[in-house]
């Protein structure tokens, strides 16, 4: 079909469309000619699926594009049903002291931790940082996250040995390959097999065995690897710690 044909079976018009094209969340239609466009019905899926997550769901254009990404990669695995799962999930996974969020500048001042410190644990992707009214907050988890590094610097782990707050990047990275794969295989095997409060349930309690598992093998590993440094002797060649 011809551009008109598209802007009329969708209501999207033209230079939206165009700009979809651009970002990547609308693939390239067939191009006969030169000035010759043809568009399928992969495009208006496509369009009618952008507007349901703009107009439905409340997502931004780069959630979307994520989540469209995923489609194209593994068509077989639609996630449209899965969309929004982390409203059923949260309260399943929430703090069970039921901690409020704290404002960023309260988290700050009773910490000891520095305004410049903190920014740089957002920077690594340590700490997130929500912001609601033109405020700064702290869900319970960043904010504990916080108390620990305060609480890591009193027991020892200073800058002057090394610990700068960039230190927690590397625990940071590690993380989020873990927790991408463990969303992704999540994801790909549910699939449309359960429906939203079937899939948060089950994701809660694997959310509960990692929790137990994780710590288990850190410290198996951490032990391991203390040991066979013994062992050696001398740090692994090439080897610098970032300070």
């Amino acid at each position: 079909m011809k551009m008109k044909e598209l802007e009329k079976e969708t209501g999207v018009g033209r230079e939206t469309i165009r700009f979809y094209i651009r970002e990547g969340l609308l693939h390239e239609p067939d191009r006969p000619k030169r000035n010759v466009a043809r568009y399928d019905q992969g495009h208006v899926e496509r369009l009618k699926l952008i507007r349901r997550l703009q107009t439905e769901r409340f997502l931004p254009l780069s959630v979307i594009k994520t989540i469209v990404s995923a489609q194209d990669a593994r068509p077989q695995r639609g996630i449209e049903q899965l969309i929004g799962l982390e409203n059923l999930l949260g309260p399943l996974v929430a703090d069970p002291r039921n901690l409020e969020p704290r404002r960023f500048a309260e988290v700050r001042d009773s910490t000891g931790l520095s305004e410049e410190e903190l920014r740089r644990l957002v920077e690594v992707g340590f700490l997130h940082v929500d912001e609601y009214d033109g405020e700064e907050w702290l869900n319970s988890r960043n904010a504990r996250l916080v108390e620990l590094v305060a609480q890591g610097r009193r027991e020892g782990f200073t800058p002057e040995v090394g610990y700068e707050v960039d230190t927690y990047g590397i625990y940071a990275e590690l993380t989020d390959v873990l927790a991408r794969r463990a969303v992704v295989t999540f994801y790909e095997s549910v699939g449309d097999r359960l429906d939203q409060e079937e899939a948060a349930q089950l994701a809660a309690r694997g959310i509960r065995l990692l929790d137990e598992i994780m710590p288990l093998l850190r410290i198996e590993k951490i032990v391991r690897e203390i040991k066979r440094l013994s062992d050696e002797g001398k740090l692994p060649e090439g080897y610098k710690p970032d300070r």
